[in-house]
């Protein structure tokens, strides 16, 4: 999880008081806005859950006399590294009372109550699936909606995901970052600007698990569908004959064998991003980047002369490619840039407004790290995958033993110093919100 608090908001309640909220962002997008006292309210129910409290970072101190415009601008960062820093202890991120508190700000930011609402889920092929849903509703309830209206077998459900896209205007897809448990993907969705969906796509990188996968037909499909996606979006590099034999394929239904051919293509199984800069080989480069296969895959933009003309101003573009496995970057890190701060790896070229910088040191050599810059909006999307990758080969070695911290009810302290009492709960769903000939219509895909 990536914390950022950028910047602040007024609120003034009923009584006419003015009073400081923090506008939180999460893996670069805004989230909520809290108060001070909200987040203390939850560092001290973390202290009494915790069995060692002390592994907590310190906390911003209060203040006896209102903030000068500097102290607030102080805590606002201290607020923000505290987050980031609590957050890196699994026992944190991953408790019911840290994402339910996320959760409840969330919705208490959104002016939200908890009602009945029509999130529509797409899958990878275009097709709507339209789920009755609270919108308070956190991703893990959704997904489980979701896979219950397609009939995907519940052990298969943990490889699949909710994603949030969007359609740039030049007509190309990005993907703005996967559902957490701690968000309301109709809530996440419908607080940013521009057209956005909520998709279902698969979410692992190992590919021997499409191998199990292809043996349950639900998820047979999901992954069918998305292969046609990706490589109707180029995202899979194929040549004239190889898209010939995969469209005979798709005409004649063969999934499997589709699905089978396309896993030996260039860049199967990869997350692909936008065109971004970089500082390798050297700065102000443009990149295409893909992350998949332990890697993340460079295709760098040069500009070579072109030796059919007398111009010696006249160039032509090549694509120089490189892969950094993540077995040898030693450590990664996210920075976010502001307008008035220039960036090494554009090398002097400007751009304006907040920019992401992903940089990671490598080996690139026996004794030899090198510290490689990426300035992207989606540099936290490949923070995440990065870090997916690597907790995938850690799996390998043996299931992980964190401790988690006892499933007890909390309270959720409001703006306005209320209180809301939540207590930990299971929720069954109902099986009717998906039509017969929208669930056949699926199968037969």
């Amino acid at each position: 999880m990536h914390f950022a608090i950028p910047d602040t908001v007024e609120f003034t309640n009923s009584g006419g008081s003015v009073f400081v909220g923090f506008n939180v962002h999460i893996n670069g997008t805004y989230h909520c806005s809290v108060r001070y006292r909200q987040l203390l309210c939850l560092h001290e129910q973390l202290k009494r859950e915790l069995d060692h409290p002390n592994c907590l970072p310190p906390f911003p101190p209060k203040k006896l006399l209102p903030l000068t415009q500097g102290q607030l601008d102080e805590r606002r960062l201290m607020l923000e590294k505290y987050l980031q820093t609590a957050s890196q202890d699994p026992r944190v991120s991953n408790s019911e009372l840290f994402k339910g508190f996320l959760l409840s700000a969330q919705l208490e930011s959104s002016k939200e109550t908890s009602t009945p609402v029509t999130l529509d889920v797409h899958l990878m092929n275009g097709q709507k699936i339209g789920l009755e849903v609270l919108t308070s509703d956190p991703s893990d309830e959704v997904l489980e909606n979701l896979s219950q209206k397609l009939h995907l077998a519940p052990e298969f459900v943990k490889f699949f995901s909710l994603f949030l896209i969007r359609k740039e205007e030049d007509g190309e897809i990005s993907v703005i970052k996967k559902l957490e448990n701690y968000e309301s993907p109709y809530i996440s969705m419908k607080s940013l600007p521009g057209l956005h969906r909520v998709v279902l796509r698969k979410n692992f990188w190992d590919l021997s698990i499409e191998t199990m996968l292809a043996e349950d037909r639900v998820a047979l499909n999901l992954l069918y569908t998305q292969a046609i996606w990706e490589v109707e979006r180029g995202w899979i590099l194929t040549s004239n004959d190889i898209r010939n034999k995969l469209s005979s394929l798709q005409s004649r239904g063969e999934k499997r064998e589709y699905l089978e051919l396309a896993k030996g293509l260039k860049y199967y199984g990869f997350m692909q991003f936008g065109e971004c800069w970089c500082d390798y080989p050297q700065k102000g480069m443009r990149v295409l980047i893909g992350a998949g296969n332990k890697e993340l895959n460079f295709r760098v933009r040069l500009q070579t002369p072109d030796a059919s003309s007398s111009s010696s101003s006249d160039s032509s573009e090549t694509l120089s490619e490189g892969s950094f496995r993540v077995t040898r970057m030693r450590c990664w890190r996210i920075t976010t840039l502001h307008a008035e701060e220039e960036s090494e790896a554009l090398g002097g070229i400007i751009r304006p407004g907040p920019r992401l910088e992903l940089s990671f040191e490598y080996l690139m050599a026996k004794d030899r790290l090198q510290w490689i810059t990426v300035v992207s909006d989606q540099a936290i999307l490949m923070s995440a995958c990065l870090q997916a990758m690597v907790a995938e080969l850690l799996a390998k070695k043996g299931p992980s033993t964190i401790p988690k911290l006892p499933n007890r009810p909390w309270s959720f302290m409001r703006r306005d110093g209320t209180f809301h009492r939540v207590r930990p709960v299971t929720r069954s769903i109902s099986n009717d919100a998906i039509s017969v000939s929208t669930y056949s219509s699926f199968l037969n895909s």
